[in-house]
This record gives C-alpha cells, sequence and structure tokens, in this order.
C-alpha cells in the first residue's frame, strides 16, 4: 500500500513540475512502472473531475434563479 501512496507522490509531483533531482530519483527506486501509467491517467481523471464539478458550480450558481437578476 506504501508503494502505491509513493506513486501518487511521484505523479501529483511530475504534473507540478518542481522537484530535486536527489528525491525524485530516490522516489523512483521505490515505484512499480507498470502500475505507473495507470495511476497517472487516475490522477488525471481525478483532478479534470474537481476542476468540471469547480466549473458546473460556479456557472450554476451564477444562472440560478432568485437571485435577483
Amino acid at each position: 500500500m506504501s508503494t502505491f501512496f509513493s506513486m501518487i507522490r511521484v505523479v501529483l509531483w511530475s504534473f507540478f513540475g518542481v522537484r530535486k533531482s536527489a528525491s525524485h530519483e530516490a522516489d523512483f527506486a521505490h515505484v512499480n512502472f507498470t502500475f505507473l501509467p495507470f495511476v497517472a491517467l487516475l490522477l488525471a481523471f481525478c483532478i479534470g473531475v474537481v476542476i468540471y464539478g469547480f466549473v458546473l458550480l460556479v456557472t450554476h450558481g451564477v444562472t440560478m434563479p432568485g437571485q435577483g437578476f
């Protein structure tokens, strides 16, 4: 289970793109490269769903009846 969380940490750091090379190499020493693309796709999907939900919340919040517009 700790390998899964380390893969999540590696993927999230790669999304942000800010990481020291020594820490990056240390994380890749303990990562299962077979499941890494699946974790990356899962996290990308989750981030997309959160952004989409936030956009829906903002847009439907503006167009809700009863705001006086």
